[in-house]
């Protein structure tokens, strides 16, 4: 595909997020919807209107279709893998909404079938493209921080005490982990990021405050392969908490406002004075828009052959890291993530 030909794509799966990445797709001309399936028809007709777009009454149809070079997924969860599957050997890009799947198993499935019909699989792990992220990168990479030795991080929210029968959070089978699929997982594709593989955890969860059978407070540590130690916080029940730290010998980094606001501590120059109340710089940051981001680099990934920043392989890293917490919390020990790996 030549990078000037627009990448026409189908939107699978009409939720509140598919409309989130089509508003994203109409802000750039070398991708463009084309259509769409869900098996709610008036929500494809919905859709369909709102877009300007065509539907189709089944996934099937849509993979059929010549002209449409890659699919949009944000379907359930639990269908993942066999959409992400079907599309490869159907030979159409993937661009799939966090996670990825639901277990490592399958996504080794799904990174084994894309390879194999050489086809593109992003997944939606957007979170690492904000301005602060980035820059806690490039800071990092650039030894302002000295040696990292330690992180802590909390995404959590209250939704989990609003949950119905009805949604798939409810259910522990499409949310082991309870928060953990739907909040936790950003951080630890950030975590991975900013610091490179997770090698063990230990992992302890409840179930306090919502009303569904899922736990809704997680709490783990972390030892990753380069020693740095860190801890994530995840829950269900609380108001809003971003939270991102990364502590180092010669500075620390304060993250917030969902990746916007970024706050240097720096190291003294004088140890042996008495203490001093630590001050906070403030570091300037332009947000950006991270989901238009990360579909104008798919479009640019299937017009070039290019490898996607979050493949398929960092989605399979995040589940990996998942599935340990789950097995930790259930055996009251810690969990290798290689062994999961394979």
């Amino acid at each position: 595909m030549s990078v000037t030909d627009t990448v026409k794509v189908a939107s699978i799966g009409i939720g509140w997020w598919s409309n989130v990445l089509a508003d994203a797709v109409k802000q750039d001309d070398h991708i463009e919807i084309v259509t769409c399936y869900t098996r709610s028809d008036p929500k494809r007709k919905r859709f369909a209107d709102k877009y300007g777009c065509g539907q189709e009454s089944s996934y099937e149809d849509v993979l059929k279709r010549p002209d449409v070079d890659a699919v949009l997924l944000t379907t359930p969860n639990q269908v993942h893998a066999e959409q992400i599957i079907a599309a490869a050997e159907a030979g159409k890009h993937v661009f799939a909404d966090k996670p990825m799947t639901l277990t490592t198993q399958e996504a080794r499935r799904v990174v084994e079938a894309c390879k194999q019909h050489g086809v593109i699989l992003a997944v939606g792990h957007s979170r690492r493209r904000s301005a602060g992220v980035r820059k806690m990168k490039q800071l990092i990479d650039q030894g302002a921080l000295g040696t990292p030795i330690a992180v802590e991080a909390n995404l959590s929210f209250g939704m989990g005490l609003t949950l119905t029968k009805q949604q798939w959070r409810w259910n522990r089978k499409e949310s082991p982990g309870g928060p953990l699929m739907s909040l936790g997982i950003h951080h630890i594709d950030n975590l991975h990021y900013l610091l490179g593989p997770i090698a063990r955890v230990s992992s302890f969860f409840g179930r306090l405050a919502t009303p569904s059978p899922i736990e809704d407070v997680t709490s783990t540590i972390f030892e990753f392969k380069s020693g740095v130690l860190g801890y994530l916080g995840c829950n269900f029940a609380t108001p809003k908490v971003y939270m991102l730290n990364v502590q180092g010998t010669e500075a620390n980094l304060y993250g917030g406002d969902e990746g916007n606001s970024l706050f240097i501590q720096k190291k003294p120059l004088d140890l042996n004075t008495s203490y001093v109340e630590p001050q906070h710089e403030a570091i300037p940051l332009t947000p950006v828009d991270i989901v238009l981001e990360e579909i104008r680099e798919f479009a640019r990934c299937v017009q070039t052959g290019q490898r996607p920043e979050v493949s398929g392989e960092e989605g399979l890293n995040a589940i990996a890291v998942v599935e340990a917490m789950v097995q930790s919390a259930q055996q009251k020990g810690s969990v290798e993530v290689n062994g999961l790996l394979g």
